[in-house]
Order: structure tokens, then C-alpha cells, then sequence
């Protein structure tokens, strides 16, 4: 049994905030002012800092005024686009939080997210926590009355599926801060570099991992919205199929679940590249369907199955 490497000490700082919320942003205002407004009811409030990180679009230091008075904010403008993996980087470079929390300038915290994925944190119980996020295919400003009619990334933790599928949303993971480490975002990705990190600090960094079974963020999937999501699916082929053989290979496995699983994703990724080549439009929430498939198959350890692979791009 090989030995977990050691847990990184955190910045100390006898009056720093507890948690440092990072936010890339990118000629989203409206987008970006409500995502910070989703901040300003956390509970934590007074225990929070906010690092914008504008990545080389237009100012939005207008939409940064509004929130000072509510709001601990570092403002970070770029002079030229270097991708949401950097601008990451460049915001943790910055944060002095104890702890570290990712928002997307598109999406919301739900208030109590903060409060409540601090708590194993606070208890030692964990060094990474993620909570549970509802899927929209359109905006919300609050979790809906019946979360029955929208996908969940809610997935108690499985490492083997981690190994074959990011499960996790970003805006649903709070970390210690590990800023004082060698780990950060993989800046030759464009797509996946979320997953990266997660794999990353867990393996890495041996970070102890819980699930707050709670559903804390929203998760905006708009169709016709541009994201980086929706455009990663514009190329043959996908700038998802290049990340999964990237993280494939820089994360081998020997487990014959994950390999066995890691090849069907592979073979579905070619499938849906030689679609996008006939130009063929992608079903929205489609990996979300993926997700499912994989955490019901993978739980009861089936085989995969390829025969399975055409039925999630059969148009609606």
C-alpha cells in the first residue's frame, strides 16, 4: 500500500478571510453581476474575498464598484486573453484565503453554500469538498420547486468514476488552498482543466475528499448561449476528445474498470466527432445523460457497453 504524500500547509494569516472565491470573467457583465451577487448572500460574507479575474475582455470594473460596499473584491484585469485555466491561476496566485472556492462568471451559489462546504473543512474531516449542483438549460435565480424536472450533479464520490468522467462542477468545489503547492490549473487545456485539478489534488496532493449532499449551485447550460462548452463542440474532432486522451494519459490507471470505461468514453468521443464533422448538432445536457449512464454502470461494475453509445445523440 503506497503512502499518501503530505497535505500542503495553508497560507497563514491571523486576519485573512476564510475562503477566497475566484471568478473569471469574460464580456459577461450582466452575467458576472449576478454571479457576485450570489457571493454577497452567503452567509460568510464577512469571511470572504472575491478575486475577479478579467481575461482580456472589456472593464468590468463598473460592475465590481457596485459590490464593494458588500463585498471584499481584487480585481485582476489581463491586457490580453489567456484562457480559463490561467486566469485561474492568476487569481490563485492572489488568494489569501484559508480555503478556495470556484465560481464561473455564468453560474450561482445558492446562499449556504459556502457555510455549508466549510464545514468538513473546518472540522479536518476533508481537504476537498464539493457539493451537489442543479443543471439548467435555461437562466434561474433560484433553485427550482421541483429539481425533478433538471439533471443533478449530485454523485456521492467514486474514484474510479473521477478516472473516467468529471462528476464534479466547479462551482461546487471548495478546497484548502494550495497556493503553496506545485498543483495548478493545466494551462494547455482549454476544455477539462476543472478535472485536471481535481485529479490533481487528489492524487497529487493526497486531499481527502467528502460529499456534502446538498444542492448548493446552479450550473447554466443555456443553448445558443456562447460558452466554452457549447463551442468545444463546433470542431472535428472535439476539444473534449483531445482533454480525454490528454488526462488519459497523463493519469494512467491500472484498474480494468476505468480502462474498460476510459475506452468506451473513447469510442463515444469519435462518435461524436464524426457527427459534429457532418455537422450535426449536439443534444443539450448531453453529457449530463452520459454522467448517469456511467454512475449506474459503473456502481453495479457492468462492463460497458458500445452498442449504448448512438442512443444519446438520437435527436429529440
Amino acid at each position: 500500500m503506497s503512502l499518501q504524500p503530505p497535505r500542503p500547509p495553508t497560507p497563514s494569516s491571523a486576519i485573512g478571510p476564510m475562503v477566497s472565491v475566484i471568478i473569471p470573467t469574460l464580456d459577461r457583465s450582466a452575467l458576472l453581476d449576478a454571479a457576485l451577487g450570489s457571493v454577497a448572500a452567503q452567509d460568510l460574507r464577512g469571511d470572504v474575498e472575491v478575486i475577479v479575474v478579467n481575461d482580456g475582455g472589456a472593464s468590468v470594473s463598473s460592475v465590481v464598484r457596485t459590490w464593494n460596499d458588500m463585498l471584499a473584491i481584487r480585481l485582476v484585469e489581463l491586457d490580453r486573453r489567456v484562457g480559463p485555466a490561467a486566469a485561474r491561476n492568476v487569481g490563485l496566485e492572489v488568494a489569501d484565503g484559508e480555503y478556495i472556492a470556484f465560481l464561473d462568471d455564468d453560474d450561482l451559489f445558492m446562499p449556504g453554500h459556502l457555510a455549508a462546504g466549510c464545514e468538513p473543512l473546518d472540522r479536518d474531516d476533508a481537504d476537498f469538498v464539493y457539493l451537489g449542483a442543479v443543471v439548467a438549460d435555461h437562466r434561474l435565480n433560484s433553485l427550482p420547486l421541483d429539481l425533478g424536472e433538471f439533471p443533478l450533479k449530485a454523485y456521492p464520490y467514486d474514484h474510479r468514476l473521477l478516472m473516467v468522467a468529471n462528476f464534479l462542477h466547479t462551482g461546487s468545489v471548495i478546497v484548502r488552498n494550495f497556493r503553496n503547492t506545485p498543483v495548478r490549473f493545466d494551462e494547455s487545456l482549454d476544455v477539462c482543466e476543472d478535472w485536471d485539478l481535481w485529479i490533481a489534488l487528489i492524487i497529487a496532493q493526497g486531499y481527502r475528499v467528502s460529499f456534502v449532499d446538498k444542492i448548493t449551485s446552479i450550473y447554466h447550460q443555456v443553448p445558443d448561449i456562447s460558452g466554452l462548452v457549447a463551442s468545444a463542440q463546433l470542431a472535428s474532432p472535439s476539444k473534449f476528445a483531445l482533454a480525454r486522451d490528454y488526462i488519459n494519459a497523463k493519469w494512467p490507471s491500472g484498474d480494468s474498470l476505468v480502462l474498460a470505461y476510459r475506452e468506451w468514453m473513447i469510442a463515444l468521443e469519435a462518435f461524436r466527432s464524426d457527427l459534429i464533422a457532418r455537422k450535426r448538432r449536439m443534444p443539450n445536457l448531453l453529457f449530463d445523460q452520459i454522467l448517469r449512464y456511467l454512475h449506474e454502470r459503473m456502481t453495479r461494475e457492468d462492463p460497458p457497453e458500445y452498442a449504448h453509445i448512438s442512443q444519446f445523440f438520437v435527436r429529440q
